[in-house]
C-alpha cells in the first residue's frame, strides 16, 4: 500500500490485547501503520494526537463501547472511516451503526482475507472521496477566479477613460505652470498616481484574460538568455550578479514564447526589487523525467513560511505599490502550459517552474 511516508494509518480498538495486536500485525503486513487502543475513550485521545485514515473497532468494550466511539469520532473527524467488529449476536447493533456513518462491519470470528479485503475497500473509498473533494475544491477555485477576472476586467475598462481624462488635465496644467511654481509639483503628483492606477488597470485586464497559449517547440535556454540580457543594465546598476547554470542538451520545450518571457521577466524583476541592493541571482535548469525544472533563486529577504502559499493568490501583495496580480498571472500562464510554479524558501528564496516535455511518439 505504499512506502512509510504515504502508508495509511489505522487505529485498532479492542479490549482483548491479543486480538488487537493480531489485527495490527496483519494490517502491518500489507503496508498499513497500525496503532491500538483498549477502549473507545483511549481511542478518542489517540485521535486527537494522530491523523488516522481508518479505525477498526470492536463494538462491545468497557468504559466506552464502539457505538459511542463511532458517534464522537465521526462528529470530530467526518472524513475518517470506521469499521466495526461484532459477534453474531450483535448484528442489529452493527446495522444501526451503519446508519450512524460506519463504513462497514465484520462479524467475529473472521479470516485474514476478510479483514484485509474490507480494509482495502475502505481505504480505496476514502482515497476516491479525497480525490473528489480535491477536484471540487479546484473547480470552485477556478470558478472564483473566473468571476474575479470578469469583475476585474469590467472595473479596469470603466477606470481607463476617467484616468485618461485626469492624466491629460494634469499634463495640461503642467504646461501652464512655471518650473518654480509649487502647483507644478501637485500636477506631477497627480500624474504619478494616475500612472500607478494605469498599471493596476493593465494588471486587471491581463489577469482577466483567458490564456490559450500557442505552443511551439522552443529553445528554452535561448528564451531565458533573452530575458536575462534585458536585465543586464539594471543588475549592474544595482550591483547584482546574474548567474546561470543550464543543463546541457535540453530538448526543445513546447511553450508560448511571449507568455513565458513575461513570466520569466516578472520573476527576475521581483527578485531584483526584493534584494533592493547588491546581491546575487541565479537561473538554474535541469532535466527531469517529466520535463524540465527552472529555478529562479535570489539572495533577497526570506519570505515567511505562512505567506508561502498566499503569494500566488490574486490581489495578495506585500508591496506598497503592488496589485498582487503578478504571481497570480504567472501561475495561470504556467498552468496553461500544463506545468506548475511553486516557492521554495530554503536555503534561499527560489521560484520553481516545472514544464512538461512530451516523449517521443
Amino acid at each position: 500500500m505504499g512506502d512509510a511516508a504515504q502508508s495509511p494509518r489505522v487505529l485498532v480498538v479492542d479490549d482483548e490485547i491479543g486480538f488487537r495486536e493480531l489485527c495490527a500485525d496483519l494490517l502491518g503486513e500489507v503496508g498499513c501503520m497500525a496503532d491500538s487502543a483498549s477502549n473507545g475513550q483511549d481511542a478518542l485521545l489517540m485521535l486527537e494526537k494522530e491523523h488516522y485514515q481508518a479505525v477498526l473497532s470492536d463494538i462491545n468494550m468497557p468504559i466506552m463501547d464502539g457505538i459511542s466511539l463511532l458517534r464522537l469520532a465521526k462528529a470530530k473527524h467526518p472524513h475518517m472511516e470506521i469499521i466495526l467488529m461484532t459477534a453474531y449476536g450483535g448484528l442489529q447493533t452493527a446495522l444501526d451503526a451503519l446508519r450512524l456513518g460506519a463504513y462497514d462491519y465484520i462479524t467475529k470470528p473472521f479470516t485474514r482475507d476478510v479483514l484485509l479485503a474490507t480494509m482495502r475497500r475502505c481505504l480505496e473509498k476514502q482515497r476516491l472521496a479525497q480525490e473528489l473533494r480535491s477536484a471540487q475544491s479546484e473547480l470552485i477555485h477556478k470558478e472564483k477566479l473566473a468571476a474575479l477576472g470578469s469583475m476585474a476586467a469590467w472595473l479596469a475598462h470603466r477606470m481607463r477613460n476617467p484616468l485618461n481624462v485626469i492624466l491629460m488635465c494634469s499634463q495640461y496644467l503642467k504646461t501652464k505652470l512655471a518650473d518654480s511654481d509649487e502647483n507644478r509639483q501637485v500636477a506631477m503628483a497627480i500624474e504619478d498616481k494616475v500612472q500607478v492606477l494605469e498599471k493596476m488597470t493593465r494588471d486587471f485586464i491581463e489577469f482577466s484574460r483567458t490564456y490559450q497559449p500557442r505552443l511551439r517547440p522552443e529553445n528554452l535556454h535561448s528564451v531565458l538568455d533573452g530575458v536575462l540580457e534585458a536585465f543586464e543594465s539594471q543588475s549592474k546598476i544595482q550591483n547584482v550578479a546574474l548567474e546561470k547554470d543550464f543543463v546541457s542538451e535540453l530538448p526543445l520545450v513546447p511553450l508560448d514564447r511571449d507568455l513565458m518571457e513575461e513570466v520569466f521577466a516578472n520573476l527576475i524583476d521581483n527578485a531584483l526589487e526584493a534584494m533592493g541592493g547588491p546581491g546575487s541571482m541565479s537561473v538554474h535548469t535541469r532535466r527531469v523525467p517529466e520535463g524540465v525544472k527552472i529555478d529562479f533563486s535570489n539572495t533577497g529577504s526570506t519570505i515567511p513560511e505562512e505567506l508561502k502559499d498566499r503569494l500566488f493568490e490574486p490581489f495578495f501583495t506585500t508591496k506598497e505599490r503592488g496589485t498582487g496580480l503578478g504571481l497570480a498571472i504567472a501561475r495561470r500562464v504556467v498552468e496553461s502550459h500544463g506545468g506548475k510554479i511553486s516557492l521554495i524558501t530554503e536555503p534561499v528564496t527560489t521560484f520553481r517552474i516545472e514544464l512538461p516535455i512530451p516523449g517521443p511518439s
